[in-house]
């Protein structure tokens, strides 16, 4: 960004006035969501939020399940990414190659895919289930920690460094 812009302060109860997006905090503070990248978390937000606009226009299956309209186009134009960003985050989500927030059907002859967003709330992880059973060690992930270069050469604390010149021959 090149250019500063001068807002303005809120006061009193001026925030009131706006509508805003909700994100579940559980998506950010449970580990069974720890692998979601910030786009595909804000992702569903936005989803969880269109869920309000297709119970008002009575969008229910056969099953009574609520469900969404939600294209490619849209998501790249609301999360401003380009087209594989998008695709990533909703694969990200849905059920085949992600965590199961989504599930996605196509209808066919070129009609919109429905998409049925589940809900968050869950007992316990299926995945920390499995890994409590099968005595597995958690996958830790360094890649998420900001790094420096001192945190790039990892030394042994017993065992200080030395300085010694070769001596020329």
């Amino acid at each position: 960004m090149d250019k500063k812009m001068n807002f303005k302060y809120f006061y009193g109860t001026e925030a009131d006035q706006f509508s805003f997006y909700r994100i579940p905090k559980a998506l950010f503070t449970n580990d069974c969501f720890k692998d979601l990248s910030s786009d595909a978390k804000i992702l569903y937000g936005l989803m969880l939020d269109r869920m309000s606009l297709s119970i008002k226009n009575q969008w229910f299956d056969e099953e009574n399940r609520a469900y969404i309209y939600f294209s490619i186009e849209d998501i790249m134009e609301l999360l401003n990414c380009g087209r594989n960003k998008a695709v990533k985050s909703l694969q990200e989500l849905d059920d085949e190659k992600g965590i199961g927030l989504i599930e996605k059907r196509r209808q066919g002859f070129g009609k919109v895919t429905i998409i049925y967003v589940k809900s968050f709330i869950q007992e316990e992880c299926e995945e920390q289930k499995k890994k409590t059973k099968d005595g597995e060690v958690y996958k830790s992930n360094f890649s998420r920690g900001r790094r420096d270069r001192r945190s790039l050469h990892f030394k042994l604390q017993e065992v200080p460094k030395t300085n010694f010149k070769k001596s020329r021959k």
